[in-house]
């Protein structure tokens, strides 16, 4: 592209101002990298970001001709067709690839090759849009009748994914794209559109069974297990592409019909398509007819009867205060809280899902903020994020202006927008511009929509005042950045393939400890800053520290931890790395440091909770001879963190019943024993009675219980009492238990 570039690039263009405007984002986030909260993933997303920037920059200088913008409006859609024939193949059962298809809330729903139903949902929404426009603005009817018939599959596909924010999406997206068509082209679109959705109605509902069925038979039962598929020969599967086809047939006829018509369309339509309010009579009437459709469908009960019970179901379960609605507008709630401390440049890329714990209302579990815009924000602070949205606005306005100037000719570059803009839009609700395919879409089709009009915007004045060897400078720069890039890039890959290799070693061949670290050291060595593979070499480092008891494993796992920790502080791995090395070193208080650290950074994580508590209590108990105010201070610290445990149960109490709360938090039999523990130790038995008595009837044979339950018999004695049978079931469980018991009386 740069050798391209170099004949073609122009300081007097607008697209010169671009190809070096697009270059920001790439160096914001490099600027971020610098303050990043995980350095490995900041450096990720400066690649992911260059690889869109030369993406934007190839749209930029490719669709400069009618002939090549018809080239690359072929290959966008023949890309995206491929990858909806796949999803159509997943349903019929003739392919899989794993979580092709989710079975979630008692449904199957379709994700095609993107493993997230959502993200699916949201690329189908975009190629519908960009096949109904093709269908009724192509000059050739056989390029037409082609895009039609893939309109019944992307229909089907779409509602199989049973995404209700997509299809509130639809209407809002047909009134955008009806407004820049020229009147016979909106009535066109409209018929075109109501009729494929009326022929998917009436096919969905046979289609959806039988898909339910194969999907019962195809996906695997067990993970690690190859999926079931199906023969053309299966008679659900003919039967289901049977009626696709059909489907498909009836919707391409119907654009032929419609196609046959436009020059009485037109001829009718001539008088009243020269006034100025001719662009919003179809979708203003269009739009009302919408919501009063949407009212009778939602509100009658109209949709269970022509749909099937599944996808009914879920549409008339469309309301602000269902669960998805409320958990994503706690991720930006969240999403600005931590960017308020991290304006300026963000916490680099991954900034999210590094931070996110720390931040958040309630514990949830979401490495996305489910909002492209919401994580960019997160990632690049709001300079970056600035800089992103003046980009699109600037785009988008200058396509715009230009393109409703020449509406009447209709030019088929309007389908870059429409997927750019259809892609971004469903991206304010979820995480889509996440996967690199897409975003590369978006921006590729983005440095179309500005390559489109570049000639017709002159900047002869800049020429007069720039000289020409900033052209040189230009290209130098570009080709130096690259080539680090491209080195970056190979480093990282010959990396996990060495860390592929030693797992699979680890895994398969069982060699000696130092043939495996031979293998994962190269990997560090392509990648010293890269969390999992330091991650691996400390636990294999500390197994065989338990295994031989040589205290060198566990001072070379210390030595490591110290090193990945400085570009790695909230990686919940390695703060548990850092408490068990410690523990293994004898290092009490430097492990209670680290849970503390850990409670600190994922504030709603039961486990370092459990693990403080307990260590408190433990160590109390240690010095309570010895040391009895230490002891005290121990003990009340551990029942501050049991008090802040409450606390959060009681701010969960808060949330809205229809939002779900995300993992387990709780007062754990663990936590429950170590809070035991230290009030036996305070000499306070009839709350350690109280607190203990919920583990009486648990399972014995568990060491844990058992101390419990120890605890809870001592407690008792000191108060007078004494239960006979349970101290029986606790002899019967562990022949020592009466010793240990008798000695903690003492």
């Amino acid at each position: 592209m740069i050798a391209r570039l170099y004949f073609v690039w122009k300081v007097d263009q607008i697209s010169a101002i671009y190809s070096v405007g697009i270059l920001l984002i790439p160096l914001i986030y490099w600027i971020s990298t610098f303050q990043a909260a995980s350095y490995h993933n900041a450096v990720l997303m400066v690649l992911v970001t260059s690889l869109l920037a030369c993406l934007f920059i190839m749209g930029l200088y490719l669709g400069t001709t009618p002939r090549s913008l018809d080239v690359l409006q072929t290959i966008l859609l023949l890309s995206g067709y491929a990858v909806i024939l796949y999803g159509t193949g997943v349903v019929l059962g003739l392919a899989y690839t794993k979580d092709a298809i989710w079975f979630t809330s008692g449904t199957y729903r379709l994700t095609s090759v993107f493993q997230y139903s959502n993200t699916y949902a949201g690329f189908l929404l975009a190629f519908l849009m960009g096949a109904m426009f093709t269908t009724v603005n192509a000059k050739r009817t056989w390029i037409a009748l082609m895009n039609a018939a893939m309109l019944t599959p992307i229909w089907m596909s779409l509602m199989l994914t049973y995404s209700r924010g997509a299809l509130i999406f639809i209407p809002l997206l047909v009134l955008v794209i009806l407004f820049f068509l020229r009147l016979d082209r909106q009535i066109a679109f409209v018929i075109a559109f109501i009729g494929s959705a009326l022929v998917t109605v009436f096919t969905l509902s046979p289609i959806t069974e039988r898909y339910i069925q194969i999907a019962q038979i195809v996906m695997p039962k067990r993970d690690g297990e190859p999926a079931n598929l199906l023969s053309i020969q299966n008679s659900l599967v003919w039967q289901t592409a049977l009626i696709l086809l059909i489907g498909s047939l009836v919707t391409t006829l119907l654009i032929w019909g419609i196609r046959t018509r436009y020059s009485w369309l037109e001829k009718k339509l001539s008088a009243l398509s020269g006034r100025k309010f001719a662009s919003f009579i179809v979708p203003v009437g269009l739009g009302g007819a919408g919501i009063l459709g949407l009212l009778l469908l939602l509100g009658t009960g109209i949709a269970s009867s022509i749909l099937p019970s599944s996808i009914a179901e879920r549409l008339q379960n469309i309301n602000f205060q269902q669960h998805s609605v409320l958990e994503r507008k706690t991720f930006y709630v969240d999403a600005l809280k931590l960017t308020s401390d991290y304006p300026l440049f963000g916490s680099g890329g991954g900034g999210w899902s590094a931070l996110y714990e720390k931040y958040q209302n309630n514990p949830y579990v979401s490495r996305q903020t489910h909002s492209f815009f919401a994580q960019t924000l997160v990632e690049i602070g709001w300079v970056g994020f600035s800089i992103l949205l003046l980009i699109l606005c600037v785009i988008f306005f200058q396509y715009l202006k230009q393109y409703w100037r020449e509406r009447q000719q209709q030019p088929s570059h309007f389908i870059f927008f429409i997927l750019a803009f259809t892609l971004l839009a469903h991206s304010l609700i979820d995480f889509d511009m996440s996967y690199v395919y897409i975003a590369g879409l978006v921006f590729f089709s983005l440095g179309v929509l500005v390559a489109v009009y570049d000639k017709k915007i002159s900047l002869t004045l800049l020429k007069s005042k720039v000289a020409s060897r900033w052209r040189f400078l230009y290209h130098g720069a570009l080709a130096v950045v690259t080539l680090v890039l491209i080195v970056q890039a190979y480093q990282e890959y010959v990396g996990s393939q060495y860390f592929k290799s030693a797992i699979n070693k680890a895994i398969n061949e069982k060699p000696p400890l130092d043939e495996l670290l031979v293998t994962l050291d190269q990997a560090i060595s392509y990648s010293p800053k890269h969390p999992a593979y330091l991650v691996t070499k400390i636990d294999w480092l500390g197994q065989a520290y338990h295994q031989t008891g040589d205290r060198s494993y566990a001072l070379q796992a210390k030595e490591l931890i110290e090193q990945i920790k400085s570009t790695e502080p909230y990686d919940r791995q390695i703060i548990l790395s850092e408490y068990r090395n410690h523990k293994d070193l004898g290092e009490y208080n430097e492990s209670i440091e680290a849970l503390e650290e850990g409670i600190s950074k994922f504030q709603w994580d039961i486990k370092f909770y459990e693990a403080a508590i307990m260590e408190y209590a433990v160590n109390g108990n240690s010095v309570k001879d010895t040391d009895p105010a230490k002891a005290q201070t121990y003990w009340n610290r551990g029942m501050e963190l049991y008090e802040e445990v409450l606390h959060r149960k009681q701010l969960l109490m808060l949330l809205p019943e229809e939002q779900l709360q995300g993992r387990d938090f709780d007062v754990t039999p663990f936590i429950r024993q170590a809070v035991g523990q230290i009030l036996f130790g305070q000499g306070r038995y009839e709350d350690a009675v109280s607190m203990l008595k919920p583990m009486v009837e648990n399972d014995l044979s568990d060491v844990y219980n058992r101390i419990g339950v120890r605890y809870y018999l001592a407690a008792l004695y000191m108060l007078g009492q004494s239960d006979a049978d349970l101290l029986n079931r606790l002899v019967e469980a562990g022949p020592n238990e009466k010793m240990y018991l008798d000695s903690l009386l003492q």
